[in-house]
């Protein structure tokens, strides 16, 4: 496809990447849920379930530099992308038939296989969206990227309880993986376009993505505090099931993570309104996370489950803008070359952090439920503090040039964290907020002055 055809055609190709893409996270979340109803329906142990879901898991991070490198070096990068997905598709319709009939070694086995092509559906689908739509666009695809991961995270669990409760956990087990299918036949056929090989130039290694991190200051301290500001996060849905048990309203505990998530999706949609120049991506992405974590410390406080649920969803709203302004702060950071590896691995190093933080937390839920809650907001508030002094004082950090598009050697502090309050400022009046989720995606193509803002 020329570059004039791809132009016209930026609509639809946004309307197919996040089809295809909602196709394929659907099964990635859902199974999360699902693993555990198969394992209670076919060996009668949750423990099993949880060995699972951590098979499923933790090769995230270890599997994330080789599914970069793969797609970064790869000719047409749509058919490894599509080919991971296939695998991952066929590792959970596996498990569903052989659960119960095979050795558990085995269906582990085909579930580490599994987990290994997990950094393909999120950082390596989301790494593609600058070539397809244009790189002017780019912040509010990530928006609405962002929006509909939030969308895919709520109805996958959703779409696996329903089934399961309705049919059966095997049942809903093949409804995933057929989801997963879908996504990727929806990939294969996207217009990615073929990358160029230029005689001389080094392919990138293996190790590529994490020096082209760990050398360019604003991307470490990005990868480095999202990653830390992932384990309080990740042990929040254990902490909603202590404190909804803890008022005696244990099903509330689905309500409290219900506020969180429509939260997000306010925040995910605010982003695609009015996204801010990506070079102030960083600084966002990291007073997010304290913007995420100081309302779950409010939480500690309310002793009333009705406003610790409010604040919860104040706490959601910053999740929006945190993965669309982590998403654009990769983008504008990374080098082409390295670009999917430095996707999967920050998504590979988030998902290990998330496992990790709800695995501490089980080691102490025996303590009051307001500490529990304190611990968890003390990652993002913490971890978001951190990133926000060094972009802000740091020089190396602060001078860092922009890799796509030259900007001046400093930038003074006020306009930095002007450009964030901005951002809230124009945003934090929600009844001006019209714009439709069509409307949004057309903007995302239609906008062709360059500028990264959106007219008020």
């Amino acid at each position: 496809m020329t570059r004039d055809a791809r132009s016209d055609h930026r609509p639809r190709i946004l309307a197919h990447y996040l089809a295809a893409a909602v196709a394929a996270r659907l099964a990635d979340e859902g199974a999360r849920v699902c693993l555990v109803l198969l394992a209670l329906r076919q060996t009668g142990s949750a423990g099993v379930g949880g060995a699972m879901i951590a098979a499923l898991l933790v090769p995230h991070v270890v599997a994330a530099p080789l599914v970069g490198v793969v797609i970064d070096r790869a000719r047409h990068p749509r058919w490894p992308l599509a080919a991971m997905v296939v695998i991952f598709a066929t590792s959970l319709l596996l498990v569903a038939l052989l659960l119960g009939q095979a050795p558990l070694g085995l269906v582990f086995a085909i579930l580490l296989v599994g987990g290994c092509c997990g950094p393909a559906i999120t950082g390596g689908l989301t790494s593609q969206l600058p070539g397809l739509v244009g790189a002017n666009r780019s912040p509010r695809a990530f928006g609405l990227d962002s929006f509909f991961y939030n969308v895919a995270s709520m109805a996958g669990p959703a779409i696996a309880a329903v089934t399961a409760a309705t049919v059966n956990p095997m049942i809903a087990q093949c409804v995933l993986a057929g989801s997963a299918a879908l996504g990727a036949v929806g990939i294969a056929t996207l217009p990615i376009a073929a990358h160029q090989t230029q005689s001389g130039k080094a392919r990138p290694s293996l190790l590529s993505g994490a020096r082209e991190i760990m050398h360019q200051p604003r991307l470490r301290i990005v990868t480095i505090t999202s990653t830390l500001g992932q384990i309080g996060p990740g042990a929040l849905p254990v902490v909603a099931a202590v404190l909804a048990t803890s008022v005696a309203k244990p099903a509330s505990s689905g309500l409290l993570l219900a506020t969180i998530a429509a939260g997000s999706l306010v925040g995910s949609l605010l982003w695609t309104w009015h996204p801010i120049a990506a070079h102030r991506a960083p600084l966002v992405t990291t007073v997010s996370m304290i913007g995420i974590g100081t309302p779950i410390a409010a939480a500690a406080a309310t002793p009333s489950l009705a406003a610790a649920a409010v604040l919860f969803g104040v706490s959601g709203i910053f999740i929006g803008p945190f993965g669309s302004a982590l998403f654009t702060a990769r983008n504008q950071y990374a080098t082409e070359a390295n670009r999917t590896q430095v996707f999967t691995i920050g998504a590979g190093l988030k998902v290990t952090a998330s496992a990790l933080g709800a695995a501490l937390i089980g080691l102490v839920t025996t303590m009051p439920v307001n500490a529990l809650l304190l611990l968890v907001a003390s990652s993002p508030i913490l971890a978001g503090t951190l990133g926000t002094v060094l972009l802000t004082r740091h020089p190396t950090a602060r001078n860092s040039r922009h890799v796509h598009e030259p900007r001046p050697a400093s930038l003074p502090r006020s306009s930095q964290i002007g450009g964030f309050l901005d951002f809230w400022r124009s945003n934090c009046g929600f009844a001006g907020v019209r714009l439709s989720l069509p409307a949004a995606a057309r903007r995302v193509t239609s906008n062709n002055s360059g500028s990264m803002n959106v007219p008020r």
